[in-house]
């Protein structure tokens, strides 16, 4: 059978196709004005998020926490790495060294390490991150700023 054929037989009558799989179909990008700002927003909630789950060791079942805590760290991995691949180019010859270790704790990772200690030390990295793209006016300073005459 021909992959057309078989491409229309999957799609209902009063269906739409887009997408070139039918179970991918076209996803329209995120209405943003600044990427990086919604990176930012995702990874910060993740991390809440994570830091919220860990307070509720000793109440949650091992097995239902440890769900809940993979889910939280995956999402903070995910959101850390699309921020790191959206600047990295402009960091490196800023902090080489600092780029090199994201890069190693991101994408090698530590095989068979504990999901905490591990995603403490992305929380880490993130924070340092943070710090490096204030820094260098990636991100403004949200910290109000005090007008002379009022001092």
């Amino acid at each position: 059978m021909d992959r057309e054929t078989t491409r229309d037989q999957n799609i209902e009558e009063n269906e739409i196709f887009d997408g070139e799989n039918l179970n991918l179909p076209d996803m329209p990008l995120p209405e943003t004005d600044n990427v990086l700002h919604s990176i930012l927003n995702s990874l910060n909630q993740n991390i809440a998020d994570f830091y919220t789950f860990v307070k509720f060791t000793n109440y949650l079942s091992e097995d239902h926490l440890n769900v809940e805590l993979l889910k939280r760290s995956m999402g903070i991995h995910r959101d850390f790495s699309a921020l790191f691949l959206h600047t990295k180019e402009e960091f490196v010859f800023v902090y080489p060294e600092f780029m090199e270790k994201t890069e190693k704790l991101l994408f090698k990772g530590d095989v068979g390490s504990d999901c905490l200690k591990y995603t403490h030390k992305i929380c880490k990295a993130v924070s340092d991150y943070k710090i490096a793209l204030h820094r260098e006016g990636y991100l403004p300073d949200l910290r109000r700023q005090l007008p002379l005459a009022d001092i």
